[in-house]
């Protein structure tokens, strides 16, 4: 019977280090190839690095937990941030507010982007909660917090830069002129008051004016006329109240025809200055 007995707790002991071996096998998971991605490798990575390191601290509880977990990564299953409680850490509003950030983050697609950077920071958060947990090693528990932040600031995923809508440009009135002149006449006028109307009310960012003219006479002439006739229009807006500063003036002169003609052909809709407001 006494032999029976003697049998039995060697057998017993010998599961029990059997089952040891497996969970402290940390060389076996090394050797596992991963099933899963490359943020469930970098996982499995880390979570070996830690054990390795509890190994030598002759912590063999947290040496299981860092081996367990770094074995399900090479299954390809990403275990879930440990939750402070299971630590005792509830209270702890740094470690709480960390593990929020943390599971936020890998919500995203910042394993995907940055699988390196966020199975350093999971990895890091859990040590460093249990360097807290044994509350005495003041180094180590800077160290693990530490990684975690430098590790966050890269799985966090950026935001999007907000691209500044274009200014848009918008022809809003035409000021039309008679043949070889830059006066403006009472018609013109009544589109300058709307225009200074306008401009008070919307605030655009610029007010462009474009000179032009017919094809009458040569080139280098109505250059010069669709100069005076864009200053004119510039002029008469400022005494409306218009800022110079907003104003833009353009000369064009015969190059942009709005209706096209053959050379020396008097065309009314040619004469004109443009006002385009940019928004």
């Amino acid at each position: 019977m006494k032999k029976l007995i003697a049998w039995s707790v060697a057998g017993v002991a010998v599961l029990a280090l059997s089952g040891c071996a497996e969970n402290w096998d940390i060389d076996g998971v090394a050797g596992m190839k991963g099933k899963g991605d490359a943020f469930t490798s970098a996982l499995q990575a880390n979570y070996l690095d830690s054990a390795r390191f509890e190994k030598n601290e002759g912590n063999w509880s947290s040496v299981q937990y860092f081996t367990e977990r770094a074995r399900a990564a090479a299954n390809g299953t990403a275990p879930t941030p440990q939750e402070p409680k299971e630590r005792g850490l509830e209270g702890n509003a740094d470690v709480a507010a960390a593990r929020a950030r943390l599971v936020a983050a890998l919500a995203t697609k910042a394993p995907k982007d940055a699988p390196e950077a966020c199975a350093k920071a999971q990895v890091s958060f859990e040590h460093w909660m249990e360097q807290l947990q044994e509350g005495w090693q003041t180094n180590d528990i800077a160290t693990y917090k530490g990684n975690y932040d430098k590790a966050m600031a890269l799985c966090v995923p950026k935001a999007e830069p907000v691209m500044a809508a274009k200014p848009k440009m918008t022809m809003r009135y035409v000021v039309y002129f008679a043949t070889g002149k830059a006066a403006l006449d009472k018609a013109a006028m009544t589109v300058l008051s709307d225009v200074a109307k306008e401009q008070a009310a919307d605030k655009p960012i610029n007010i462009y004016l474009a000179g032009h003219t017919d094809t009458v006479g040569n080139a280098k002439a109505n250059q010069a006329l669709s100069e005076k006739r864009s200053k004119a229009v510039a002029a008469q807006l400022a005494k409306m109240g218009v800022a110079t500063k907003a104003l833009d003036l353009k000369s064009l002169g015969e190059s942009t025809l709005a209706v096209s003609t053959k050379d020396n052909v008097a065309e009314g809709k040619n004469r004109r200055v443009e006002i385009w407001f940019e928004k």
